[in-house]
């Protein structure tokens, strides 16, 4: 319950930045695509890993890998 509570409060927290930023991304389109470009230029240093692949791959391939050659 304090989770939703905290929750709840960091969403009204952020709704007036977020109207905001929408408003000036409409007004000012060349400066929201500078700060897009920004936040996605810094934030490429973040590694970003595949996710693993689904359990049946890998029930396959554990069966090839069984199988005897020949």
């Amino acid at each position: 319950m304090i989770s939703f509570l905290y929750g709840l409060a960091l969403v009204a927290l952020l709704t007036a930045p977020a109207v905001w930023a929408v408003r000036f991304a409409r007004r000012q389109r060349g400066g929201a695509v500078l700060l897009t470009s920004f936040l996605l230029i810094f934030g490429l240093d973040t590694a970003i890993t595949p996710p693993p692949p689904p359990q049946i791959e890998l029930v396959r391939k554990q069966a090839r890998d069984d199988e005897p050659k020949g």
